[in-house]
């Protein structure tokens, strides 16, 4: 395991044209298959679902920005929008080496994302269901 791991420029370049291009709804990032680089996984389309979302991520560690459009409850409601980090760590039996390696990787794409509002560690599925993260975009 590589304690520096590097961040793909296409890493940088995605979540910029998810930023500021408004392209996606999310990207999710992997590391590659030698654990020292982070890579882009999938780009989920501007009009695909947060169902859509969950369904991409894998019984395997993964990284995600996910831009979060919701209302609050005020009078009048307003349209709050947060970029949102998610690490993705499922209590599957992947090795452990491979999770030490998200682990450590983690803050490396942090680091290189500039912008992001929130972020959430989750570790099994009803940590990452939609009203989950409405609750923490909204607070």
């Amino acid at each position: 395991m590589n304690v520096g791991t590097n961040v793909s420029d296409d890493c940088v370049t995605e979540f910029n044209n998810l930023k500021l291009g408004k392209q996606y709804r999310y990207v999710i990032y992997k590391l590659d298959k030698d654990n020292n680089e982070i890579v882009v996984d999938h780009k989920g389309a501007r009009d695909s679902t947060y169902a859509e979302f969950v369904s991409h991520l894998q019984n395997e560690s993964r990284y995600a920005v996910y831009d979060y459009h919701a209302q609050t409850d005020d009078v009048p409601p307003r349209q709050v929008e947060k970029l949102v980090f998610i690490f993705w760590s499922p209590d599957t039996n992947q090795p452990v080496k491979q999770k030490m390696a998200y682990a450590a990787g983690k803050e490396a794409l942090k680091k290189k994302l500039n912008g992001l509002s929130k972020e959430i560690q989750a570790n099994e599925p009803s940590e990452v269901e939609e009203t989950e993260i409405k609750k923490i975009v909204l607070n």
